[in-house]
C-alpha cells in the first residue's frame, strides 16, 4: 500500500478505473489497515474520495454495479472513521432497486440485512430503529427455515435493533426488549442446533444482556435467574472455543448476578 496519502488516491482511481470489484476487495484491505493504524484522516479521504467518483465508474453489467452498491454500502454503515449512514442507505436503495427479481431474492434479503445493521449500527432516531427492525424482518421473509444459518444472523442483529429501540422509546422498552429477547432465543436455538458453538455463546451472552435491562423495574422477575444461565453457558462455550476473554467478561456478569450485584458494564463480546 502507498505510504503517502496522495499516492494512496491515485493508486485507487487508477484501479477503480481499470477493475472495480478487483479494486475495491483492495481498497477495503487498505481501509482495514488504515483503520488499525489510527490513520483515521486517511481513511476518510480515501472514502470520500472514491464515493466522489463512484458513480462514473463502469461495470460488466448493472447486476455488478448492485453488487458493488451493496459492498460498499456495507463499509459506510459499519462503525469507523469513514462510517456514514446517509451515504449507506443511498446505496442500499439503489442495490434494492436492482434485486427486485425473485431470481435476485438471496441478494435482496442479504442487502436488507446489512442495510438493517447499517441502521441499528448508526442510526440515533427511534424512526430509524424501527426501520431497521421492519428490514430485518423483510429479510426473514426469504431468510427461513430452510436456510437457518443465515436466519440466524439476522435474528441475531434484529435482537440488537430491538434493543436500542427500547432505549430511544422508553414507552415501548417492554415490547421491544421482548421482541429482542425472542430474536436472542430463536437465533441461539439454531445455532446450537448447527454446532456453532461460538455464535451461540454471542446470542447468549446477548440474551442475558437484554434479560437484565427486562428485569429493570421488576417487569419481569424471572428474567433474573435466566440471565444468569445465559452467562453462565456463555461462558462454558466462550472458554471450551478459546475465547478467553469473552469466556472472562460473560463469567462476571454470571458472578455478579449469582452475588445480587450490578451487572458489570464490560463491553460485550464481539460477534454476530
Amino acid at each position: 500500500m502507498p505510504a503517502r496519502p496522495e499516492e494512496l488516491l491515485r493508486h485507487f482511481r487508477q484501479a477503480f478505473a481499470a477493475d472495480p470489484a478487483a479494486a475495491f476487495r483492495d481498497w477495503f484491505r487498505a481501509q482495514e489497515e488504515l483503520r488499525n493504524e489510527t490513520r483515521d484522516p486517511e481513511a476518510r479521504a480515501l472514502a470520500d474520495d472514491l464515493w466522489a467518483f463512484s458513480a462514473q465508474l463502469s461495470f460488466p453489467a448493472p447486476v455488478d454495479r448492485a453488487r458493488f452498491q451493496h459492498n460498499l454500502g456495507v463499509f459506510f454503515g459499519t462503525l469507523g472513521p469513514a462510517s456514514d449512514l446517509t451515504r449507506a442507505r443511498s446505496l442500499f436503495q439503489n442495490a434494492l432497486a436492482h434485486f427486485a427479481s425473485d431470481d435476485d431474492a438471496g441478494w435482496r434479503a442479504r442487502t436488507l440485512h446489512n442495510f438493517a445493521t447499517a441502521l441499528s449500527n448508526l442510526g440515533t432516531t427511534r424512526l430509524e430503529m424501527e426501520e431497521s427492525i421492519s428490514r430485518f424482518d423483510e429479510a426473514l421473509t426469504w431468510r427461513t427455515s430452510e436456510r437457518e444459518i443465515a436466519r440466524g444472523v439476522t435474528l441475531h442483529n434484529r435482537g440488537i435493533a430491538c434493543r436500542r429501540l427500547a432505549e430511544l422509546a422508553p414507552e415501548r422498552a417492554l415490547a421491544a426488549l421482548t421482541e429482542s429477547a425472542a430474536s436472542f432465543q430463536e437465533a441461539a436455538e439454531i445455532r446450537g442446533r448447527h454446532d456453532l458453538a461460538e455464535g451461540r455463546a454471542t446470542s447468549l451472552f446477548q440474551l442475558g444482556l437484554t434479560l437484565e435491562r427486562l428485569t429493570e423495574g421488576g417487569t419481569r422477575p424471572d428474567a433474573a435467574r435466566a440471565a444468569l444461565q445465559c452467562f453462565d453457558e456463555a461462558a462454558q462455550l466462550f472458554q471450551n472455543a478459546g475465547k478467553t476473554h469473552s469466556a472472562r467478561v460473560s463469567e462476571r456478569h454470571r458472578d455478579q448476578w449469582s452475588a445480587g450485584g450490578k451487572p458489570s458494564s464490560d463491553p460485550p463480546p464481539k460477534g454476530g
